[in-house]
C-alpha cells in the first residue's frame, strides 16, 4: 500500500512532531509518495522562510 503525504505531514516530519518520523520509518520510505503540488509548496515555504537551518 502506498501513502500520499500532504504538506502538513511533511512539515511535521521535518520538525519531528507527533511521532510522524517514527511512523514513516516504521512503515518504510518506499511506501510513501509526495505530489508535485506538495513538493512545490515545500520549496516555496523553504525559500520564504527566515530560518537558516
Amino acid at each position: 500500500m502506498e501513502y500520499l503525504l500532504d504538506t502538513n505531514i511533511c512539515i511535521h516530519y521535518f520538525k519531528g512532531r507527533f511521532g510522524i518520523k517514527e511512523r514513516i520509518e516504521k512503515i518504510g520510505f518506499e511506501n510513501f509518495a509526495v505530489s508535485e503540488i506538495t513538493l512545490a509548496e515545500l520549496i516555496y515555504g523553504a525559500e520564504k522562510s527566515q530560518q537558516t537551518e
